[in-house]
């Protein structure tokens, strides 16, 4: 059943020295817990606010705004002959990447684990609560981890993650292998050192991501587009979560009603009054500026042409479903963990007629290709096309 997780109190690593010798520690061991805490919840600018390692022996936090050099451990996290286990990778490999431009090696993921191993909840929390009787503090799940100093109840609350990640993982493992369904859990965790951060495109209509954005009139839109930038504006001088200077729902009902003066502001359903009272005056200034703008200059909301519908693709994706469905009840998982359907539309539509060529869909795992089939999976795409 693996190790019991490390009972000692977590110690808070907030000085370089400090941080070298737990580097050096940790070098010893054969694996180690590793999870994040960011604050996009609550700031504009997210970035890494707390990093948590564990080990069996120990569980350390690391302060990154207190120690400005965290180098060593970019590169004990490629280092090939020691284990990181995180729970749902993708976010903390991301930001890692992003912030400290950090890779990592020998990965093991504690969410997909548990996913391909049947859990019927994969949340950490829930599988803490059922392997070891451990109950998170859920007010603390979108805590502001950028104040400082750490409240204890913070500092405990990060610490379980990394303290309990480890034994969780043995316990995983050992459902994986009597499932036989490690090397599928194995080849996840080598897709997963491939992931790197993506700068996102600069959007410059992300304003009509507010939902009831596009029912707009042009007018109303163009409003929107004022008071939807003079938000971003704010919050990036104030470094806060853009909906904590002026909620979407508040946005769209200053777009509607388009009040001109403060005292109509203040009649907007759904306006703060706290908003009202701290931004009023530039916020009717913003919306007198997106009533000025000229009939030729007003947004116009471009809708996308309907493609042709495919109906050999749709025979395709049908067979695949089906086949899916079929394999899925054999092995007893769901069908969308067994093969998603966004997996199953990529094999449609690179509609693969021999072996080599369905090993080129990058979507489909070779797990899952050995479960559904080869051979099955080409006869569907053959007899599809047959019957078109």
């Amino acid at each position: 059943m693996g190790k019991k997780p490390p009972t000692s109190s977590p110690q808070l690593i907030a000085d370089a020295d400090d941080l070298k010798r737990l580097v050096d520690r940790l070098a010893q061991q054969k694996r180690i817990a590793l999870d994040t805490e960011a604050a996009s919840f609550h700031r504009y600018v997210d970035r890494v606010y707390l990093i948590q390692l564990g080990s069996d022996v120990e569980t350390v936090l690391v302060d990154p705004l207190a120690v400005d050099d965290l180098s060593s451990l970019g590169q004990l996290l490629k280092e090939p002959t020691i284990e990181i286990v995180l729970h749902d990778a993708d976010y903390d490999l991301r930001i890692l990447n992003r912030d400290y431009g950090f890779t990592a090696r020998s990965l093991f993921d504690t969410r997909v684990a548990a996913q391909l191993a049947g859990e019927p909840a994969v949340g950490l929390g829930a599988l803490l609560e059922k392997h070891f009787g451990v109950t998170l503090n859920k007010k603390l799940q979108r805590a502001d981890w950028s104040r400082r100093p750490l409240t204890p109840e913070m500092i405990e609350y990060a610490a379980a993650d990394a303290r309990y990640l480890p034994p969780l993982r043995d316990r995983l493992e050992s459902q994986l292998e009597r499932e036989g369904r490690l090397e599928w859990a194995r080849e996840e965790f080598r897709l997963l050192e491939e992931i790197r951060w993506k700068q996102p495109a600069k959007n410059a209509e992300a304003y009509l991501r507010v939902k009831g954005a596009k029912a707009l009139p042009r007018r109303s839109l163009a409003v929107l587009r004022n008071v939807f930038e003079w938000r971003e504006a704010v919050a990036k001088d104030l470094d806060r979560a853009p909906f904590r200077v002026l909620g979407n729902t508040a946005l769209l009902a200053i777009a509607r009603a388009a009040p001109r003066s403060l005292s109509r502001l203040k009649a907007v359903p759904g306006v703060p009054a706290s908003a009202v009272a701290r931004y009023g005056a530039n916020l009717v200034q913003v919306v007198k500026q997106g009533i000025a703008v000229p009939q030729a200059e007003l947004p116009v909301v471009k809708r996308r042409a309907r493609p042709e519908h495919d109906h050999a693709y749709d025979k395709r994706l049908e067979l695949l479903k089906n086949l899916r469905n079929r394999r899925a009840k054999d092995v007893g998982m769901e069908s969308g963990m067994l093969c998603p359907n966004g997996t199953l539309q990529a094999v449609a539509r690179a509609t693969p007629t021999t072996e080599k060529q369905l090993s080129k869909v990058k979507e489909l795992r070779e797990w899952q290709a050995e479960v559904l089939g080869k051979q099955e999976i080409v006869a569907a795409m053959q007899g599809a096309n047959s019957e078109a």
